[in-house]
């Protein structure tokens, strides 16, 4: 295998120290993978984990002893995405009781928690010490990388004689990353519920994250693979990215530049904002995810610039590229966005409701119409749907009513929104036989940008 170019090294370990908490016994620097005596230069493993050493993903459990062949635990993992990623804002995790504030991992499960890679075993365990299965392993980097779940759906598990083990609740996310290519399995077996080991897990990111990119500056040499920044002042120039371009949490509010950069993947943002993404001079991508999920993400697109989106969107920002120089796509927060669809869901069981709606509404500024999918998946009740601005409690649109089985796709607003976010609440009300058996009210924010490409899943 041809060992992946890496743009920067961390081969000071102070450089290593900025990106991660300080190392203890059990999770000690190195400058290099050949430092670690049981590191074998000739096994499966070795280009992976020495990538893994070299960008200060991977650390030695002591000066020498590196152990690719030992079992990973939770928190081990959870400070090899915060590395990988840059992570540095950290959420209150008090409700883990057992993640004491004494422990080295203490603040890379608080920041690995704000991420939302990383969910309890319960409501209030995380098992920090307890070894990371394979399918839990498979999940952590799905969520990172935002794989649309949806689109891997039909990935064929067949060829994996133990694909029945795959449990319920990590099907979705085994699929993505099979689908995506990012795991090949054990042979003919997934095995999900094993132990991955720290080599395994080192594979993955090598799988996925061809080069790194720490420290700031322009590069202008094309890129094999997936890239990864994680920091900020960063510029590309006239290179192809054959992957995904992810700008890391480590860009925090900083800014990123694209000129005349080809992404042939995802352009995929967990940081970048108050400055800005700036993508200028004919730069291209198929599809915009914003990840962020502590502030606002602005994108700027320039005339020259294309976003290959559904083809609507697309027509308007030929359209209004001709009139304005600049084309600014802004991503809000959607950190709210799942937990309040899991309310919804909780709300909705307790109340007979069975309706998929929206938490967040994209619009354009001065147009009157927005894409907003409410579905009725009931199999005999009817529902109707209100949604109301909050300050003054006025229908935001014509109030509707939903079949059972039926679906809209698009409301009609009553006036044109300005720039800006608007909070709300819609009122569900559901009838069966005539009868009111049921009323849910959940909120919604309308958030009305000048250019909005996609609903966020």
């Amino acid at each position: 295998m041809k060992k992946k170019r890496i743009l920067a090294l961390f081969l000071a370990a102070v450089s290593c120290l900025s990106l991660a908490v300080s190392a203890s016994a059990a999770n000690t620097v190195a400058r290099k993978a050949t430092d670690f005596r049981d590191f074998d230069k000739s096994a499966w493993y070795a280009e992976a984990v020495s990538a893994a050493v070299d960008n200060g993903l991977l650390y030695g459990k002591s000066s020498t002893i590196i152990d690719p062949n030992g079992d990973m635990t939770r928190a081990e993992m959870a400070a090899i995405i915060n590395r990988s990623f840059g992570c540095y804002k950290a959420t209150d995790i008090s409700q883990y009781k057992d993640v004491s504030k004494s422990k080295w991992y203490y603040n890379d499960v608080a920041l690995a928690v704000q991420m939302g890679t990383y969910n309890g075993r319960s409501n209030s365990s995380m098992a920090p010490d307890s070894p990371i299965t394979r399918q839990e392993a498979m999940t952590v980097v799905a969520r990172a990388l935002e794989l649309d779940y949806d689109s891997y759906s039909k990935t064929d598990l067949s060829t994996f004689s133990d694909r029945s083990e795959i449990s319920n609740w990590a099907l979705p996310y085994v699929r993505a990353m099979v689908g995506a290519d990012y795991i090949h399995g054990r042979g003919k077996i997934l095995a999900p519920l094993d132990n991955i080991t720290r080599a395994e897990f080192a594979q993955i990111f090598y799988n996925i994250i061809g080069t790194y990119i720490v420290s700031k500056g322009t590069y202008d040499k094309d890129i094999k693979g997936s890239v990864l920044i994680r920091t900020d002042d960063v510029g590309l120039k006239n290179l192809t990215v054959d992957g995904d371009l992810i700008i890391g949490c480590g860009a925090a509010d900083g800014k990123i530049t694209l000129d005349n950069v080809t992404i042939k993947g995802r352009l995929l943002v967990w940081g970048g904002g108050v400055q800005a993404v700036y993508c200028n001079n004919g730069t291209s991508t198929p599809e915009v995810i914003a990840a962020r999920v502590d502030d606002a993400v602005k994108i700027i697109f320039d005339r020259d610039s294309t976003l290959a989106v559904i083809d609507t969107i697309k027509a308007r920002i030929t359209e209004r590229a001709k009139q304005n120089k600049e084309t600014e796509i802004i991503f809000y927060d959607v950190s709210g966005l799942r937990e309040a669809q899991k309310q919804l869901n909780a709300i909705v069981a307790d109340n007979q409701i069975d309706i998929t709606a929206p938490a967040h509404l994209y619009a354009l500024v001065g147009e009157s119409s927005v894409k907003a999918e409410f579905r009725n998946n009931s199999k005999g009740d009817t529902y109707k749907v209100e949604i109301r601005r909050n300050k003054d409690n006025a229908l935001i649109a014509d109030a509707f009513e939903l079949a059972a089985g039926k679906s809209i796709s698009t409301l009609t607003l009553l006036e044109a929104p300005e720039f800006g976010n608007v909070d709300c609440t819609v009122t569900i009300t559901a009838f069966r036989d005539g009868k009111q058996i049921g009323t849910l009210n959940t909120e919604l924010t309308l958030h009305t940008a000048y250019l909005w490409p996609k609903e966020v899943q």
